[in-house]
């Protein structure tokens, strides 16, 4: 059997395994890595090269400092004060909580901004005497709308970014104004969508919301400020890396570093709570995808997208967001965008579209294409389950009917700015 052959064999076993959730993704990637190496496909040296390891430092420093962030009570101390902020009317806290998600879902893993958003929306609801469920869709589908505005935003832009040489500057500059755009869009249809709900629901009370102070949140005042002026540091740092000359994965290693060192025995523990399982998974998932690199696979891949485009520039960014954004509905988007890094690469030479154009094409679908279904993204999966955990249940045939029509309107006004106003 071909090395060719092999490679693109472990591949659909590794990716037909985490579809399926049959073993942890990051036990499947291993055992797959491993086997590429048993059957000669790579070389033991080759392991090393084919693993990107910036995005690895990046995703490893950002996952400290959102901890560190978590644990001093500053996602609670920041929800609280926006829920005081709309002063308790329904409709504005729909707003308000999903441009908040969408916000913060820009600079930090989707999952971990569900958790307390979602959690936090339960409990109001139940205050207005309202079902939560137009919160959390509202706050799912702004989580991967907002995380598709930078390049730490979610960890498919991380590889991507990071794999095609796009900075943070130029996420911001060319993707977070269709990123605005559509969220707007997105949270204005849920108010239309769930509008019934609303005129039946209860603001709430005056004196609850008095009664809310945002400090009694905080953990730990010194670790909040210490962990948020660390948290700039490596905003800063990505955004001048290129001037500065260095990684970018140094930012986030910077940023964590400080944040360490600053806090001391404070953070003693944090290696407990780092999902390693995540960073297993990445490392081992990039030596799958250099391995069909190697054999010619992508190649393939790259040269069966360019004949379909018959060199129309438009078309090609058509087949791109599309097929990434459908794609990611139903897959892990992780994988995907690991395999779209070498694509995109391969394409590039063609000049139909450049390298830039397509790799924030593939990103933003990657990213926005996860709200198609219940388990096309982390975001979901977190959403639903908080759900879940409070009695209450998103079948999906429920979830379809309020998401997909938004997802594909999304999806389409994206792909008209994109065809408009990037090359």
């Amino acid at each position: 059997m071909s090395p060719k052959i092999i490679s693109l064999l472990i591949f659909v076993i590794v990716y037909a395994f985490i579809i399926f959730n049959l073993l942890p993704r990051s036990i499947v990637s291993l055992v797959g890595a491993f086997l590429l190496v048993i059957f000669g496909v790579l070389e033991p040296k080759e392991i090393v090269s084919s693993v990107n390891w910036e995005a690895i430092g990046l995703i490893f420093g950002m996952f400290i400092l959102v901890r560190i962030l978590t644990d001093s009570g500053f996602f609670d101390f920041l929800s609280v004060k926006v829920l005081k902020f709309t002063k308790g009317v329904p409709i504005n806290i729909l707003i308000a909580f999903a441009l908040f998600t969408g916000l913060l879902a820009a600079f930090m893993d989707s999952i971990t901004v569900l958790l307390f958003m979602s959690a936090l929306s339960v409990q109001t609801a139940k205050k207005m005497k309202m079902s939560p469920i137009p919160f959390v869709l509202s706050q799912i589908t702004a989580a991967n709308i907002g995380g598709s505005a930078t390049l730490m935003g979610d960890p498919p832009n991380i590889i991507l970014g990071t794999g095609l040489g796009i900075t943070l500057n130029q996420f911001v500059r060319y993707l977070a104004p269709i990123s605005i755009t559509i969220l707007l869009l997105n949270t204005l249809y849920f108010v239309f969508f769930y509008k019934k709900s609303f005129a039946k629901s209860a603001s709430l009370d005056k004196e609850y919301l008095k009664s809310l102070n945002p400090s009694e949140h905080v953990n730990d005042f010194y670790m909040m400020v210490t962990g948020i002026i660390s948290f700039i540091l490596a905003i800063t740092l990505l955004i001048l890396h290129e001037k500065l000359n260095f990684p970018v994965a140094y930012a986030g290693l910077l940023g964590a570093s400080l944040a360490l060192l600053l806090n001391g025995k404070r953070v003693a523990n944090i290696w407990e709570s780092i999902d390693w399982e995540v960073l297993m998974f990445f490392t081992t998932l990039f030596i799958i995808i250099g391995s069909l690199e190697k054999t010619g696979v992508i190649a393939s891949l790259s040269k069966a997208i360019t004949d379909l485009s018959n060199g129309s520039s438009i078309l090609t960014k058509g087949i791109l967001l599309w097929s990434s954004g459908i794609l990611s509905g139903f897959i892990d988007n992780v994988p995907f965008a690991a395999s779209m890094v070498p694509v995109v690469k391969l394409m590039s030479p063609s000049g139909v579209v450049s390298l830039l154009g397509m790799g924030l094409i593939v990103s933003f679908g990657t990213d926005v294409g996860g709200n198609f279904t219940p388990i096309g993204a982390s975001a979901n999966v977190v959403g639903l389950s908080i759900l879940s955990k409070a009695g209450i249940d998103v079948e999906w045939k429920d979830y379809l009917k309020a998401v997909v029509p938004i997802t594909f309107i999304n999806i389409l006004v994206a792909g008209i700015l994109f065809a408009l106003f990037y090359r």
